[in-house]
């Protein structure tokens, strides 16, 4: 079998963006917004080298709710993937949950499997790549990314550059119990806990 490591897209790959209009950090709706978070290369290089596929698994309501259009995401799908590989780091597939329970466009509008902290996405990776999920890892940024991870069986790096115990007690109680085997505030962190 195979293993991966699981990333959440934005947050983790690539930068988020501050919204003026809704005052909000958000998702990037287009391909002049794109950059990469710090270490991310780098660690998709040492995470092919030590024998993982690399996965994105990804919530990208953006389109049902009406922030972009399905040929905007393509675009910036297409940038990213192009950076990454032209940087000798590779993406081996991506999964995307396109639903969200109160989008603007009804074929959107949907509780669903797939949308994470639901483990649907990986799920489906494991099944289409032969995946060993106990010897995988899922790395995110927020709480539904490591609930999945967990639900799906794999151990989970949370990615959070605010450390205060205030933050940590509210992550701890939003996780109901759960725990990521690691916290890391830098992606070049995670290096030493993912080897061959």
């Amino acid at each position: 079998m195979n293993k991966a490591v699981f990333f959440d897209r934005d947050g983790v790959i690539l930068r988020m963006v501050y919204d003026q209009e809704h005052g909000t950090i958000d998702t990037i709706t287009n391909t002049k917004q794109l950059s990469f978070v710090y270490g991310s290369i780098a660690l998709l290089k040492h995470t092919t080298q030590s024998g993982y596929k690399n996965i994105i698994v990804s919530n990208q309501p953006a389109i049902g709710l009406r922030k972009m259009s399905p040929e905007n995401f393509q675009e910036i799908t297409d940038h990213m993937i192009t950076a990454i590989t032209g940087q000798g780091a590779t993406i081996d597939a991506q999964y995307y949950c396109f639903h969200h329970p109160f989008a603007a466009i009804e074929t959107y509008r949907k509780r669903c499997d797939c949308r994470k902290p639901n483990p649907g996405l990986l799920l489906q990776a494991a099944k289409e790549h032969n995946l060993d999920l106990t010897a995988s890892w899922m790395i995110g940024d927020g709480v539904n990314d490591i609930l999945a991870g967990h639900a799906a069986g794999c151990r989970t790096i949370l990615l959070g550059n605010v450390m205060e115990a205030e933050y940590l007690s509210i992550l701890e109680e939003q996780l109901h119990g759960v725990k990521p085997d690691a916290i890391i505030k830098k992606l070049p962190e995670a290096i030493s806990l993912i080897t061959t």
